[in-house]
């Protein structure tokens, strides 16, 4: 008896926190979460072996998914959403905002994957987006926003103040020229004066979306999501990505929950926060949710649209347009068989005097044999597209002395001769320019096509501005190519003389 009077003290103490508990539960919110990440333009269900042999995955699948939710669900994507398959790569990023736009997403970011093809691909795509996309570190050459990209945002789900941010890496940046308008912040700098903005904004919950991978080895210099989490406990949750780096799984870091779903929309993760009446983070859930599609079916509507991609697919790359007689080859840095073939088609199409074509716009060359459309698209997945100018005699050879100055963007020409010296000083490498075997006149006006990529800098200067009577053609430069191989049973390498080193 003595010994249970002396515990009762005990019991009586354990049972009221146990009703303080239970009081502050009392009125208590939730607020959940699906998160998907490295998509990788697999859209579309797939037989995975390690799902235990269960076709999976897929955005008609998802939404289906999301239709069996018993509450309100935020939906969040960190990015690289196209990059590793043809039909991510055919319809880029816009056939997959499009579908994004059709299941309702609630926001996303961007990966460097997503800004590969460069910003002039990708902004148009952006603009038709129906849900923001934060990227919180991520400035103009000028200092200001992109557009159609928010810093962050504040939304308000169950009575929460939720803000979202968004980081992709500095270090992994491309810094192709195709996005020389867009720069990077620092990732440390960009939060620390983030934060104490959405505190004082009211918020009550701070969640990152990140393309950074959990902990990157090797690179000093890169920021992780590991880092992250240890330098701003502030923030509550860490939807992260980059399978490249990370692999899946959820792991908390101080008081930060850092989760990463499977790669290629096979599987999602679900968070489910927990939340007093105070809205004081108490806790959270997480699990994984495998997209069966015995268990959910497939959204009818976003099946056929991601069939539609798939059977344009089929139908464009196995499609032959030519036999190729020999190697064309691929070079950055210096004259290449592509670039000038390429730079002779835009010229014979247009009818103009002179074509030049930015080494950038090449992944890859063509090889020996056969050419189908999917060699076309592999090789110049860009939307660049045709323009058609005059420019005088002096400020063409001032913009393509300004060219020689850029490494691995070399501009590839037909319609010229050239002979050039790279040891002379910047600005005085082109020691003879001919035009149909004369001298270019400094004063005479010519006509050229180029791309718009080089109108709009792409070249890595702003020469090419000093053009008149500025046309754009809205013809893209690979369907000139297709118009210059159709009908050819084969094609040789033509003699162009453009380039030539002293």
């Amino acid at each position: 008896m003595k010994k249970l009077l002396n515990i009762l003290p005990l019991l009586f103490c354990l049972f009221c926190l146990f009703c303080l508990a239970a009081c502050s539960q009392k009125g208590g919110k939730t607020i959940n979460i699906i998160h998907t990440n490295d998509i990788q333009g697999f859209y579309w269900p797939r037989l995975y072996s390690e799902n235990q042999a269960k076709t999976t995955g897929g955005f008609a699948v998802l939404k289906n998914m999301l239709k069996t939710q018993p509450a309100r669900t935020l939906l969040f994507d960190s990015g690289d959403t196209f990059s590793q398959t043809q039909e991510g790569q055919l319809g880029k990023i816009e056939a997959v905002v499009n579908l994004m736009n059709d299941i309702g997403y609630t926001a996303a970011t961007l990966s460097v994957a997503d800004l590969t093809l460069g910003w002039d691909t990708s902004a148009p795509a952006l603009a038709k987006a129906n849900f923001p996309i934060v990227v919180s570190n991520l400035e103009t050459a000028s200092g200001g926003l992109p557009p159609y990209i928010k810093e962050y945002i504040l939304i308000e789900e169950n009575g929460v103040k939720i803000a979202v941010l968004g980081l992709l890496s500095k270090t992994d940046f491309p810094t192709t020229q195709r996005n020389f308008n867009l720069r990077p912040k620092d990732e440390i700098a960009t939060l620390r004066a983030l934060i104490p903005q959405m505190q004082e904004k009211g918020a009550n919950i701070i969640i990152l979306l990140s393309s950074l991978g959990f902990e990157v080895d090797g690179n000093a210099a890169r920021v992780d999501e590991k880092t992250i989490a240890e330098e701003f406990p502030e923030i509550n949750l860490i939807l992260g990505g980059n399978a490249a780096v990370s692999e899946e799984g959820a792991e908390t870091i101080a008081k930060t929950l850092i989760t990463r779903s499977p790669a290629m929309l096979a599987e999602v993760e679900k968070i489910t926060l927990r939340l007093n009446k105070a809205n004081q983070l108490l806790g959270h859930t997480y699990e994984t949710i495998l997209l069966d599609k015995n268990t959910y079916d497939e959204d009818e509507e976003i099946a056929k649209t991601v069939q539609a991609l798939q059977d344009n697919v089929k139908r464009s790359s196995n499609r032959k347009l030519t036999e190729l007689s020999a190697d064309f080859n691929n070079f950055a840095d210096r004259p290449s068989d592509i670039g000038a073939f390429v730079a002779n088609c835009i010229k014979r199409w247009s009818g103009y005097n002179i074509g030049i074509i930015n080494s950038d716009l090449f992944l890859s060359g063509w090889k020996k044999g056969p050419l189908t459309e999917a060699d076309i698209y592999n090789s110049m997945p860009f939307n660049d597209r045709v323009m058609l100018f005059r420019m005088r005699g002096d400020e063409l050879k001032n913009a393509l002395e300004a060219s020689l100055e850029l490494k691995n963007n070399w501009p590839q020409l037909a319609g010229l001769e050239i002979v050039y010296d790279m040891s002379a000083p910047a600005g005085q490498r082109i020691k003879k320019m001919l035009y149909n075997g004369y001298p270019v006149g400094a004063n005479l006006v010519y006509k050229i096509a180029a791309s718009d990529h080089i109108i709009d800098g792409g070249l890595g200067h702003n020469e090419f501005i000093n053009v008149v009577e500025f046309k754009n053609t809205d013809r893209t430069v690979m369907s000139v190519v297709r118009w210059c191989l159709s009908g050819n049973k084969e094609t040789s390498m033509p003699k162009i003389s453009t380039w030539a080193a002293r």
